[in-house]
């Protein structure tokens, strides 16, 4: 079999191609997005019948670069991350990811998986132990989604300065050092975060800086989701 491999680090590809030739593996390279290709990379199409892309899943550039790769053949993709469970497993499961293993799982188990998805391109169900996990981070993963929508659209209606207040807000500065920073009084910034708390459809400051950690692309164990 021959098996697709795609990292955003050309070391860790190398290493896991290195790891799965070992195990009898045939490996080629596949380009990840924005990233230009090794000299070694195989750059013919190769009939290739599964796929493990390696990716830590830390924040949603990287989620949407996995999902052009795991989308940009059909093919059956396992996803080997070090993201937690959750909404981060649920992206890769929307992008087409037949199944996710975590960074720790034994190499021997990565290759039976693999060589699974080969053979059997139907069996996720037979490497999946619990659905109702990955149906539940799936659903986190859509919250997560409709609640970045909704929070941009709201930030449209901030105006310049109540988004100069969020920004100093979220980089820790308080009301009084914004005041003097924006020759404004302590009042005046007060009321700013008031109309940024009405406006974003939060109640607390802290939810307001929380609200624009999402809008700036955080890293997504820092989101609050639903269970």
């Amino acid at each position: 079999m021959h098996a697709a491999v795609a990292a955003e680090q050309s070391l860790i590809v190398e290493a896991v191609c290195t790891a799965l030739a070992d195990c009898g593996l045939d490996t080629d390279r596949e380009p990840w997005p924005g990233v230009l290709p090794s000299p070694r990379a195989h750059h013919a199409e190769v009939p290739h019948t599964a796929g493990l892309l390696v990716c830590d899943l830390k924040d949603w550039r990287q989620i949407r670069a996995s999902g052009l790769v795991l989308r940009r053949r059909s093919i059956s993709w396992a996803v080997l991350t070090s993201a937690a469970p959750g909404p981060a497993w649920g992206a890769v499961y929307d992008h087409g990811a037949r199944v996710v293993l975590s960074a720790r799982t034994p190499l021997e188990e990565v290759v039976t998986t693999l060589t699974t998805l080969a053979l059997h391109p139907d069996a996720a169900t037979e490497l999946d132990d619990d659905p109702e996990q990955r149906r539940r981070f799936q659903a986190q993963w859509r919250h997560l989604c409709e609640r970045r929508a909704e929070l941009s659209t709201r930030a449209r209606a901030l105006t310049p300065r109540e988004r100069e207040v969020l920004m100093l807000l979220y980089e820790g500065a308080t009301i009084t050092e914004i005041a003097a920073l924006l020759r404004v009084s302590p009042s005046t910034v007060r009321s700013q975060v008031k109309a940024v708390r009405r406006k974003l459809g939060v109640t607390s400051q802290l939810a307001a800086v929380a609200a624009y950690g999402t809008l700036i692309e955080p890293d997504l164990d820092r989101i609050p989701v639903r269970s």
